[in-house]
């Protein structure tokens, strides 16, 4: 009887064992056959990942781009108007003179970013002219429409401000059938317009500019 016992009690035995080897086999079956989905999904994750890096870095390098070819532009601004003064509304020297220019309107409400020219990227005067200025490497509607916005505003204080666009191409042929329909003067790549070419044409004269 005994003998039978322990027969039984080691059947027992094995039998877990047994058992506990199909659990575990089990488990490995399924984690293998769901490691590749998981792999998938990490990797998906990762390309996510990857691409927003990507297109992160490809706004930041645009938008040092654009940075450089700003400050380039203003300090070439006299070759490009052929004489004149002014600089980056950054400039103190600029600041008083555009304050005093826009003396007549600070009665009104403060003015909104898309028509101050404060936030102009370059101001340059010529004679009597002064040239709001929107920079951009390529030149979009909405450099054109700022331009006119802020040039409006100190035509309204009296002066006589040209809405000028610079930079290197057009974001689309129709940008620049727009600039020339609304009397925007541009000079975008080797591209001048007739109103950029009058501001070259105009001799400058002393105490042209802030001061």
């Amino acid at each position: 009887m005994e003998r039978v016992e322990t027969a039984l009690a080691r059947l027992a035995e094995a039998q877990q064992r047994t058992a506990e080897q199909l659990v575990w086999q089990g488990t490995l079956i399924q984690a293998m056959t769901e490691a590749p989905q998981r792999t998938e999904e990490q990797l998906a994750r990762l390309g996510m990942r990857v691409e927003e890096l990507v297109s992160w870095q490809r706004g930041e390098a645009g938008r040092r781009e654009g940075e450089r070819y700003e400050r380039d532009v203003v300090r070439r601004a006299s070759i490009l108007f052929n004489g004149g003064l002014g600089g980056s509304p950054d400039d103190p020297r600029v600041q008083r003179r555009l304050a005093r220019l826009l003396q007549p309107l600070r009665a009104e409400d403060m003015l909104a970013a898309e028509v101050d020219p404060f936030l102009a990227d370059l101001l340059w005067w010529k004679r009597d002219r002064l040239a709001v200025v929107e920079v951009s490497v390529q030149v979009n509607g909405e450099d054109v429409r700022r331009a006119i916005r802020r040039a409006e505003t100190l035509q309204r204080a009296g002066t006589q401000a040209v809405a000028v666009v610079i930079g290197e191409s057009w974001a689309t042929p129709d940008t620049r059938e727009r600039a020339h329909t609304l009397g925007v003067a541009w000079k975008v790549g080797a591209d001048l317009s007739e109103g950029l070419l009058a501001l070259r044409r105009l001799a400058p004269e002393d105490g042209d500019g802030p001061g």
